[in-house]
């Protein structure tokens, strides 16, 4: 069969893929025009091609399932390796880090105890001074509370007899405001009468405490 009587009538409508055929597979009409004229060099290709693939079809899902378990082991085996690693690391630095504050504590235990026991002697000497200083005080602030209470007494009395005054005081300020908003309520009948009036200055209790302030002043 020669190649002139073989008449391709696809090629030409898909010129870019044929391109492409040829480039990623080295397959081509020349290829195929010789395997069909019985070229051995060509059909030993074909030939080559076909088991070639045939193989890769089956041995390819395989070969890709058992290289990709074998990627995602590994992997995962030293994604492990690194946590432990980084985890026994922290756990190493904390147990470092513990057995170096327990030294450090025992350190500062036998120096307190030390001090201690320096500093006991002097405190008891002191303690002594003390109690004298203390007896000298109390004497001291015993009459001067005697001083103090005579005088709040008073003053606390003072304060009694006063909260009436101060009492009062507010009652007139309330009443003064009530007294401008009724007026201003109701003109030219208002009424303040109507308005009561507290006075604790008149009261008979405040009268008989300004009598006891008096003998206390």
């Amino acid at each position: 069969m020669k190649a002139k009587y073989v008449r391709d009538h696809v090629s030409g409508y898909g010129k870019d893929i044929k391109k492409a055929t040829a480039e990623k597979f080295g397959v081509n009409n020349a290829l195929i025009i010789k395997a069909v004229n019985g070229d051995e060099k060509a059909l030993k290709q074909i030939g080559d091609m076909g088991k070639t693939g045939e193989r890769l079809v089956t041995a390819m899902p395989l070969i890709r399932e058992n290289l990709k378990a074998y990627i995602e082991g590994i992997t995962e085996y030293n994604t492990a390796l690194a946590d432990v690693y980084k985890t026994g690391s922290k756990g190493a630095l904390a147990i470092d880090k513990a057995g170096g504050e327990v030294g450090l504590e025992n350190t500062r235990y036998l120096s307190l105890v030390e001090e201690y026991t320096a500093s006991l002697a002097a405190k008891v000497e002191a303690e002594y001074q003390r109690h004298d200083d203390a007896m000298d005080v109390m004497e001291l602030q015993a009459w001067i509370d005697t001083q103090m209470a005579t005088v709040n007494a008073k003053a606390n009395l003072e304060s009694i007899t006063n909260k009436p005054f101060l009492a009062q005081m507010k009652a007139d300020e309330d009443y003064e405001n009530k007294k401008i908003k009724h007026l201003l309520e109701n003109g030219s009948e208002s009424d303040l009468s109507l308005i009561p009036r507290k006075d604790f200055s008149t009261n008979p209790v405040v009268k008989a405490w300004n009598y006891v302030r008096d003998i206390f002043k």
